[in-house]
């Protein structure tokens, strides 16, 4: 008997801890009763046609019957990271979907509309996914296959997967994301936000644009300042990239420009030099400009060099920017190269001899970690005559601001020039500036360019 009641509170016991767990597991997310959402499932070249040309017709990819299912099964937010389960069903299988990444607000905010988007990975690596957007907001929304929704809160889930499909989700907003906000101060990659069909949509036109006074007004370069030593000057890229699209009834224009500010004084025994890349940038809706939109267009291997002249030595160099996720004040492993000064040089270098110094260097370098905006980033504390940095995979899109003030992404290398010589007399000197950059677009290289800026000063101890 006392067995009996032994094995009774055993019983009960296990029950009681049984009833208080599975609801508190049901409230991180498990969904007991998981909805299905219809969406569309499509070739990628088909979805081009019906949604990507200037001949497409909305009222086509609407009327056409959905084939494909979204089963939500587990939403979890915990600050700024998300993790989302759910089944995806289409062309007669059913695939998982574990989608993990960081929230970020959205470029809407800035209309003060409140949307949410993430830059998630699939860890079940079925899907690539091209857009997650809560859109907690009344404000009309532009939709794509369930129309319904566009004055209400929902989720956007657009995913590609790995033979050639697109797979569309537009769903009621779950309540699991009802309440959520970001404190992200960091802006996401307009390739997961207002870009998304980036490596979906064919552009209807790419090319490179003659950049012209026009096209320099358009990005806000109307001051260009003149070529002088002991004044800011500005060089821009002789050619604009361009590229343009057709995504359901909008026009959509991307332009993107390379330029820099670079400023050298004669050198009276020292002067701080200064070589810089920024990006002057454009995107147009219809032919109405949109501030809050970053361009695809994105800069890596962006290399900057100052190479000096007769009786010139460089004794100290910096870095300072903004690149993805990298500010003032943080650390940046960046490739250094350098070219000792020595008596050894020619006293009075041509242009071309000190272009052959750079061009011997500027593709290579020593990888560094350096902190942008404090440390001396020279590889040794001897005296140089040419310093040139590489920002490597570390990218670079983001537009400097039209107020002319840097906050967007750029990349600026000071150096500090000294007279070095011995024999205590003045000199005309020679002097080169090069910037180099690849230029991708959807993770591909669209273009190899550079700018080489030549000038002569004065030193004198």
């Amino acid at each position: 008997m006392k067995n009996l009641r032994f094995v009774m509170k055993v019983l009960l016991t296990m029950i009681l801890t049984l009833s208080l767990t599975v609801p508190a597991f049901a409230e991180q997310g498990v969904k007991e009763d998981p909805e299905l959402t219809e969406g569309l499932a499509l070739p990628i070249e088909k979805f081009n046609i019906l949604y990507g040309k200037p001949t497409s017709n909305l009222k086509e990819i609407t009327s056409i019957d959905k084939n494909a299912t979204l089963e939500i099964q587990n939403i979890q937010v915990n600050d700024n990271q998300v993790f989302l389960s759910a089944v995806v069903n289409y062309n007669n299988q059913n695939k998982t979907l574990e989608a993990t990444g960081e929230l970020y607000n959205s470029y809407k905010q800035e209309d003060s509309i409140n949307s949410i988007v993430g830059d998630l990975k699939d860890k079940s690596g079925n899907f690539e996914i091209k857009l997650f957007d809560i859109y907690n907001d009344t404000a009309k929304d532009k939709m794509i296959v369930n129309n319904s929704l566009e004055n209400m809160p929902h989720l956007k889930t657009y995913l590609n997967d790995h033979q050639g499909n697109i797979i569309l989700f537009e769903t009621p907003l779950p309540e699991d994301l009802e309440n959520i906000s970001v404190n992200n101060s960091e802006k996401i990659d307009t390739e997961k936000d207002f870009f998304w069909f980036n490596d979906v949509i064919t552009p209807y036109e790419q090319k490179e644009i003659p950049t012209n006074d026009n096209i320099k007004s358009t990005l806000g370069l109307d001051s260009v300042f003149p070529t002088a030593v002991g004044y800011f000057s500005d060089w821009t890229h002789s050619t604009t990239y361009y590229k343009s699209f057709y995504v359901g009834n909008d026009y959509v224009q991307a332009y993107s420009l390379p330029y820099g500010s670079w400023k050298a004084l004669d050198v009276k025994n020292q002067s701080t030099w200064t070589n810089s890349f920024k990006i002057a940038e454009h995107v147009t809706v219809n032919g109405t400009t949109n501030r809050s939109v970053d361009s695809p267009f994105k800069y890596r291997n962006v290399k900057l060099s100052t190479a000096v002249g007769a009786k010139s030595s460089i004794v100290t160099a910096f870095i300072d920017g903004r690149l993805a996720g990298i500010n003032s004040g943080s650390s940046l492993a960046i490739k250094i190269a350098e070219k000792a000064w020595s008596t050894a040089l020619p006293a009075a270098p041509s242009i071309s001899e000190i272009r052959s110094w750079v061009n011997a260097i500027i593709d290579a370098g020593t990888s560094k970690t350096v902190t942008l905006g404090s440390s001396n980033i020279k590889l040794s504390t001897s005296p140089t005559v040419v310093e040139s940095v590489n920002s490597g995979n570390n990218q670079l899109y983001k537009i400097t601001d039209l107020n002319g003030s840097n906050t967007g992404h750029h990349l600026n290398l000071q150096t500090v020039v000294q007279y070095e010589s011995t024999t205590g007399t003045s000199a005309t000197a020679n002097a080169i500036l090069k910037i180099k950059w690849d230029v991708m677009y959807a993770s591909a290289l669209l273009d190899s360019n550079q700018k080489e800026i030549t000038f002569q000063y004065s030193v004198s101890k």
